[in-house]
């Protein structure tokens, strides 16, 4: 049996082989290091509108799908950022632009009620779970608000909010960031668009309230308002109907046990000029609210049994 020397310190092959194990052993160190798991997750988004139609109020949606090419199960907080409104709106106040040099004032809201203000301190949120090499899509949904009673031009407005960010948002914060880390994020550009017609709107409708009716007086008044919104020059009219309880051309109030008290609508403050039952007042819109008073009268005879009598009147604005 042939035994080899050792090899000498001093020698090529010696340090040979030294440098040899070293990178060895280096490389065994490198794959027991555990490394530290990163995420890597881009999301897209569509380019959404918000469009109203002939309508006051309008939803839109934000269509997102967010991609992880980790292994590694993420998890984060998407929100949507509203952007910068297009000429000549303003962050406080965006506008519709169309065929008339008037822009048609409106809002974004985060609620279908058009309570809370869709902006840079509000944006729209959901939490978000992607499993590891995974993929998971949503919606984010926002409304629109065109504010009443504005004297425009019939015609198509149109509107943006450029730089929307569909991003991240960071833990105690309300800011909206398209990046962050190792998540990537996406701007989109909102298109809003409406369509103002020749038509007109009711309003609000004021209640004609009699108040209590005491003894030893022969008659009360009270009056009561109709609001409506019509295009400068467009004519309109409100037809009255009898209410609940007319009979023989004259309109009643009804308590809960039958009893019933007639009473009158008029044109004028001298109750002169009696609306009839289907009678109409008319008039011209002036392209904005305009508040139109009703007059009424209740003519006391005997003093009818107490209790709480009322009456609901259709009013129907034809133009």
């Amino acid at each position: 049996m042939r035994i080899a020397p050792a090899e000498h310190p001093g020698s090529t092959a010696f340090w040979r082989w030294l440098w040899l194990s070293l990178l060895v052993a280096a490389a065994v160190i490198f794959l027991l290091v555990p490394h530290e798991a990163k995420a890597n997750v881009n999301c897209q988004a569509d380019q959404p509108a918000l469009e109203f139609g002939t309508a006051l109020t309008g939803r839109g949606t934000i269509s997102w799908n967010c991609t992880n090419f980790d292994a590694t199960p993420v998890s984060f907080t998407l929100c949507a950022a509203v952007g910068t409104p297009s000429f000549p709106g303003t962050v406080d106040q965006p506008k519709l632009i169309g065929p008339a040099p008037t822009p048609v004032d409106f809002n974004v809201y985060t609620d279908s009620g058009g309570s809370q203000l869709w902006n840079s301190n509000n944006p729209l949120t959901m939490t978000v779970a992607i499993a590891g090499n995974g993929r998971t899509s949503g919606t984010f949904t926002f409304y629109g608000r065109i504010a009443p009673g504005q004297a425009v031009t019939a015609g198509s407005y149109s509107a943006f909010f450029y730089n929307t960010v569909v991003g991240f948002l960071a833990s105690g914060t309300t800011s909206c960031q398209r990046n962050a880390a190792d998540l990537f994020g996406v701007d989109v550009t909102i298109s809003v668009t409406a369509n103002v017609v020749e038509g007109c709107t009711l309003g609000t409708i004021g209640d004609i309230d009699f108040g209590e009716l005491a003894g030893l007086q022969e008659r009360i008044d009270a009056a009561g308002s109709v609001q409506l919104v019509c295009p400068l020059g467009r004519g309109w009219t409100l037809s009255f109907d009898g209410g609940r309880h007319a009979s023989g051309g004259e309109r009643r109030m009804q308590r809960a046990e039958g009893d019933l008290i007639a009473y009158g609508l008029y044109r004028d403050s001298s109750r002169s000029s009696p609306i009839e039952i289907d009678g109409a007042l008319s008039g011209t819109g002036t392209g904005g609210v305009d508040t139109v008073p009703v007059y009424g009268r209740v003519e006391i005879g005997d003093l009818p049994p107490t209790g709480q009598y009322s009456d609901f009147i259709v009013v129907t604005l034809g133009f």
